[in-house]
């Protein structure tokens, strides 16, 4: 099956996205270690504070930076709903298994450590 060649027009809009979402990612990287360095030098290291919250921002800010590069340079957005879903759900999923096995590795670890220090 033959592709249709693509037009100026089309290969102009193409190069755009690639360049605004290279713009986007660099932003959100540049502000994610930079808040990521203030909170470990500030935050934690003077005050205290919990590393939770440096945590989750850490990985809401991967989420985005993941949507973004899924979107533009797989050309996920361009496809249909049925295709999108199929591609999305497994990554969701993907998602879930880290979370799931960083909190039962969480619990683990707390086991181990009262099961030996008895």
């Amino acid at each position: 099956m033959a592709h249709e060649p693509m037009s100026p027009e089309e290969y102009k809009h193409h190069v755009r996205d690639v360049y605004k979402t290279t713009i986007i990612l660099s932003i959100i990287t540049v502000v994610e270690v930079a808040i990521a360095l203030v909170y470990e030098f500030i935050g934690i290291r003077q005050h205290g504070f919990p590393h939770l919250p440096l945590s989750i921002f850490v990985i809401a800010a991967s989420l985005v930076k993941a949507y973004w590069i899924m979107s533009v340079f797989m050309h996920i957005k361009h496809e249909k709903t049925a295709f999108t879903l199929s591609i999305m759900l497994p990554f969701l999923f993907l998602i879930w298994a880290i979370i799931a096995f960083l909190w039962e590795g969480h619990y683990w670890n707390l086991y181990h450590h009262w099961f030996f220090n008895i």
